[in-house]
């Protein structure tokens, strides 16, 4: 699996920077896009908006994402 705070840097690159993030996730502000970046994590609401604006697959925004959705762990395993 692909490192969460690289996967994020380029999750936020492909929906058009940190602004267009913002818009697009409804996050509270740029600062809370920046904030993902930083640690390395996505909050759980925002990870369906982003993989979909994105085409990076959610399991890669979190270091639990595999326990929040097992489902995809699997899928990102075998592939």
């Amino acid at each position: 699996l692909m490192n969460t705070q690289t996967a994020i840097i380029e999750a936020v690159a492909k929906c058009g920077g940190v602004m267009a993030t913002t818009q697009k996730t409804g996050a509270k502000g740029y600062q809370s896009v920046q904030q993902w970046i930083r640690a390395g994590q996505v909050p759980a609401w925002a990870c369906p908006v982003l993989e979909k604006e994105s085409g990076i697959s959610r399991i890669h925004f979190r270091k639990d994402a595999h326990k929040i959705w097992p489902e995809l762990a699997e899928k990102a395993i075998n592939e």
